[in-house]
Parts: structure tokens; sequence; C-alpha cells
């Protein structure tokens, strides 16, 4: 589920003079500049990663800390990035639709990352030290010229001395509320106009897939802005019948994820480790989730028999799955909400996908029908004519797919 370094490997951020999307020159509140790159920048990082587009935004990027909760309710400050689209080094093209733009207000796109290790990924970080456009801001920012917003999350960045709440539902969906609200004030202090219903697009990958899903119910109750539409890309959205396979399983090549979902279950509802990682692993859980520990480095410290004397997981969780607090709280946590959501939900999947199944997506549009009707599953590889794509590979061409959705979108809500 770690998209979020290939992505990292596509995107960039805007430059100031000429161009610029701020109606004063005032010194900026709220924010402290951490990056800023040329349209020409930024289309020579897109070229190298095979973007065939020739016209893009340049931008720059703002890390913002904000006041958010986790699931047990204490107060996090915690942190993200807002990434505002330019025309500095543009085409006479891309600086006439900055004007539209300014005219008309900007539409939002949060980006949800998916699963990292270490702090130096996290988006407010990556960001700040690369020294060349990073992320999925050059699809969205560069590309599609949106206001682009990455949270952190709990756990990461201002964060990172809390230990991260891995999937789990309210922490996820507090940290983007509460970001997009901290967003919109950045935006209003600094005189950047948004557009007139505050329309927002709702995206992630992976991980990030599911704090999307995750989120959209608190987003729509917290504001009365327009979550217009929410994509999705390859997350792990049922977390009950994903646990149920963890446990069913005989050995998993990455038990990184394994560690990490219990050891971030065990911390939220104040359980021993031990219930659910056998030892000698289990006491090596504190130091390997640092934030300084790379997956590599964690996967190397476990082992990848998930069953037995010698397995990963605890004999009891294994044989008394169905019964288990852990079941019951994936069940609670799982994305979809008793919900009746406005937005629409399109779920982009890879059939190919070997981390999470294609039958997840599946599985998550029963669900969501159960509730909702305006819900779509979209198999990538129909769309763009593709031989089946694994997790790693689905991730660039989701972005890609999933901009153009949203600027289809905003064409028809905004006209631009």
């Amino acid at each position: 589920m770690k998209h979020f370094l290939l992505i990292s490997a596509l995107l960039f951020f805007i430059s100031g003079c000429g161009g610029d999307s701020f109606k004063s020159n005032k010194k900026i509140v709220g924010g402290v500049e951490i990056a800023n790159f040329s349209a020409k920048e930024i289309a020579k990082k897109a070229k190298e990663y095979g973007y065939k587009n020739k016209e893009f935004f340049g931008y720059r990027a703002y890390r913002v800390v904000y006041d958010t909760t986790d699931d047990n309710g204490k107060k996090v400050k915690a942190s993200g990035v807002i990434v505002i689209p330019n025309a500095n080094g543009a085409s006479d093209s891309i600086k006439e639709k900055l004007k539209v733009m300014q005219s008309e207000g900007f539409a939002l796109a949060i980006d949800c990352h998916g699963t990292i290790f270490t702090n130096k990924e996290a988006p407010s970080v990556a960001i700040a030290n690369s020294k060349e456009p990073y992320g999925s801001e050059v699809l969205l920012s560069g590309y599609g010229g949106f206001i682009t917003l990455l949270p952190d999350y709990i756990g990461f960045g201002e964060s990172k001395e809390h230990y991260h709440p891995y999937l789990l539902k309210k922490s996820s969906a507090n940290s983007v509320k509460d970001f997009v609200a901290a967003a919109i004030d950045f935006a209003n202090k600094n005189l950047i106009e948004l557009a007139p219903n505050r329309d927002m697009f709702v995206t992630g990958y992976s991980q990030g897939g599911y704090v999307a899903l995750a989120s959209l119910g608190a987003l729509e109750d917290s504001f009365s802005y327009n979550i217009d539409l929410v994509a999705p890309m390859d997350g792990p959205y049922l977390l009950e019948p994903f646990g149920k396979e963890l446990v069913d399983l005989k050995t998993f090549k990455a038990p990184s994820y394994v560690a990490y979902l219990c050891y971030s279950y065990a911390k939220a509802y104040n359980k021993s480790i031990t219930k659910l990682i056998k030892e000698p692993y289990a006491s090596k859980l504190d130091k390997l989730f640092d934030k300084k520990h790379t997956k590599e480095e964690i996967d190397k410290a476990l082992t990848t028999k998930m069953q037995g004397a010698d397995g990963l997981l605890s004999d009891d969780i294994v044989k008394n799955y169905e019964l288990s607090w852990f079941r019951l709280k994936l069940l609670r946590n799982s994305a979809p909400s008793l919900h009746s959501y406005i937005a629409k939900v399109k779920l982009i999947h890879c059939r190919g996908d070997d981390v999470v199944p294609f039958k997840v997506a599946t599985l998550t549009k029963k669900a969501l029908k159960a509730f909702y009707t305006d819900v779509e599953l979209v198999t990538l590889e129909d769309e763009i004519k593709s031989k089946d794509l694994n997790h790693i590979e689905c991730a660039i061409p989701a972005y890609v797919y999933t901009t153009n959705l949203f600027i289809k979108r905003r064409k028809e809500l905004l006209g631009y």
C-alpha cells in the first residue's frame, strides 16, 4: 500500500513573480513557504516520467500547522501542505487560464497520501527537502490547476511524536476535515479566491484511498461546501474481510503492513500488542515504528511467516479472530459510513492489484449502494486500454486518470 514514494517521483509546485494567484504581495499569513517551482521546471519533471502534456502551471507550496483530534479525543497539532498554482514561466495559454481561475475562484483537490513509515516521507517534510517538483501536485496543481491540499496525517510532520493511527477512521477523517478548514482559513487570510461553493474534489491512493472515503462523511457533515466528487484509488476500504484474509494467510511478503495495522489498533484501543503480534516481534515494534525505520528495514526485522510457533501473528488472534475485539474494531473502522452521501463516488481500481485485490472495490461498491446510489466502480485497465497493473504500476496512471476526471467535472461546475 505504499504509493507515496512512487507518486512522489511524479510532481511539483508554484513560483511567484509573474502570474501569481494572490491578490496582494503582502507577507503570507498562517503558513511557511517550503517550495517554489516554475512551469518549466514542472514540465521538465513531468516529461521524465512519461507525461506528454506540454503546458503546465507553476506553483508554490506552504506548510500549515493546525489543530485536530485523535481517536481518543486527544488534541493534536498536525500539519499539511497547501499547493497553489500560478503562471510563473508558463505559456500565454496557461496565463489566460489562471486569469479565469482567479476570476471564478479556485477549486480544491484534497489528496490523501498512501502508506508511509518514515517521517521524511510525509508531504510537508518530503516537499520541503526536495530540490525538484515532488508528489501528486505535478498533476493536480501543475497540470490540473487545482489548489491541492496534502495532509500529513496524525503521526507525521508536526505530530511525529504521536503514533500513526494507521487505518483508523476517526483520526484519519479528523486530520483531513480539520486541515480543509485550516486551508480555507489560509486562503481567506491571504486573499486567494476560492470557487463560490468551495468546490472540492477528494482522492488518494492505497491508504490514501481509504482515508479519502473514510473522510467523506465528516467533510459533508462539517462544511456547507460542495464536496462534489470523491475518487478513491486502490484502497483497503472494508477492513474486516481484509483482516480475515490476513489471519488466514500462511505467509505474507510485506509483514510491515500487518504489524503496522496491529500496532496502531493496540495503541488506539489500549490493548497489549502481544494479543495480536507474537514475541520476539511484539517488543520490537516501538523501535521499528519510530518514524526512522523504512519499510524495507521493518520487513527485514520481522518474519514473512504469519502462523505457527515462529509466526508473526499470535495464536489467539489466528484461532479466535471471528470473536475478537480486533475484528469488531476493523468493522467499525471500515471506510464506508452509514451516511447518506451527497457527493459522487467513483472507486478507481486496477484489476491486477496484488496488494489490495479488485474484489475489495467490488464489495465496497455493494456496501455503498446500500445507502447511496451515485457510486461507480471504474476498472482502470479498461479505461486506459492497458494490461493488468499491479499495485505499484497502477499508481501513476490512476492519478492521471483521476486528475482528468476532476478537470472534466470542474469544467461542468465552474466553466473552466
